[in-house]
């Protein structure tokens, strides 16, 4: 691995131009599985973020500038190829940054990233422009017709839930239309983006068209990435409120923004429904990945005479869900990304107990007798009032 370094805690670097540079100040990437250093990771200075945009501009003006849909397409599909080619390599990034359970990794994350570089390949070098006539004043007609061109250099920032598979559903249909970008990663998720940046060289992406940042939001990469004159675009994944300082900040030059900010989202059973199916689907739908997807389940509006058994259920299977280690294809829970956000919702279920909460399931945080007692776990939680 190019970006990382062969002994102790690996070393991840950012990618300027098609290479690695390690100059500047550095953090510490903790597992939340264990709470041990797991990478070192150089922050982006200013320098090295003008650096990046720079060499994004440069890629426009060459040869990835003058390539048509059809070749871009095909560059497209060796990232593809590349990616499965890393399989194994991109699974073990995407655990170590999240915790996550291999099984996961290997179905879901890895396996959807590959296929949305061929997915996009495909929309782009096969989908129509409109085209069409009108009679003009003097009486002729007049052919119109739409050209698609690249808006420029997009900043694509990342959250940490879903890394790899949130980051491949952005670069991937900004280079297919002739983008250049400049990535900026969840600091907590710094691991996958990296391989993503070997896996670009080793596909034969022109130099500057991906280039990878790593830092924190306000005063380091996050903020001189979304302030940078040079960026013509920003889409970015996450809170909301983040994602009211990205417009903030993007308005000076009114730059086109793309947001999938943060979700609260219901599930609703009547009491006609398959209880079978609705248990399983509101289990699925509010506790895969940690419970840390934006359109999980954050609350159940259940009809009156079905509320006690449809809870009573939901909270057994809740209590029943696997620990494990993330190498154990069994394992069903994971930890949160990071102790702060532990001690975040642990503090929204005291909260709620404050308010008159009822615990039927969880509610705290478990005990292993092992190095997992250094992570950042909380207990699948059912709260009822």
């Amino acid at each position: 691995m190019t970006g990382h370094a062969p002994d102790g805690p690996g070393l991840l670097r950012n990618f300027v131009g098609g290479e690695f540079v390690d100059v500047g100040s550095r953090f510490t990437k903790r597992s939340p599985v264990t709470g041990e250093p797991v990478f070192e990771v150089v922050e982006a200075s200013q320098s090295t973020v003008d650096d990046a945009v720079a060499a994004a501009r440069s890629a426009l003006r060459g040869p990835w500038g003058r390539m048509g849909e059809r070749e871009r397409a095909e560059v497209l599909r060796r990232v593809a190829d590349e990616l499965e080619r890393r399989f194994d390599d991109l699974v073990a990034a995407e655990v170590a940054d999240t915790g996550k359970a291999i099984s996961q990794a290997r179905t879901l994350d890895i396996p959807r990233g590959a296929a949305n570089f061929r997915a996009f390949a495909e929309i782009v070098a096969t989908a129509p422009t409109e085209s069409f006539t009108t009679v003009t004043p003097a009486g002729g007609r007049a052919l119109n017709y739409a050209v698609r061109k690249p808006v420029g250099v997009v900043a694509v920032i990342v959250p940490w839930n879903l890394p790899l598979l949130l980051l491949t559903w952005k670069v991937a249909p900004a280079l297919a239309c002739g983008n250049a970008v400049v990535v900026k990663p969840s600091e907590e998720t710094p691991a996958s983006a990296t391989l993503l940046a070997e896996v670009m060289a080793a596909a034969g992406v022109p130099d500057g068209v991906f280039n990878l940042v790593h830092g924190f939001g306000p005063g380091s990469a996050g903020e001189h990435l979304t302030r940078h004159p040079g960026v013509d675009a920003i889409t970015f994944t996450g809170e909301s409120a983040t994602g009211s300082a990205i417009m903030r900040a993007a308005a000076d030059g009114v730059k086109a923004v793309s947001f999938e900010l943060g979700g609260k989202n219901a599930g609703l059973v009547f009491a006609d429904a398959d209880l079978d199916a609705a248990v399983a689907g509101s289990v699925r739908s509010s506790f895969t990945n940690g419970g840390q997807v934006c359109l999980c389940t954050e609350r159940i509006y259940v009809q009156r005479p079905v509320f006690e058994e449809f809870t009573a259920r939901l909270s057994k299977r809740a209590d029943e869900l696997a620990y494990g280690w993330p190498d154990d294809e069994a394992t069903a829970n994971m930890p949160l990304i990071s102790h702060g956000h532990r001690d975040k919702v642990l503090g929204h279920y005291a909260l709620a107990r404050t308010e008159g909460a009822e615990v039927r399931a969880g509610g705290g945080t478990p005990r292993f007798g092992d190095a997992r007692d250094g992570g950042a776990y909380v207990q699948p939680t059912v709260l009822t009032g």
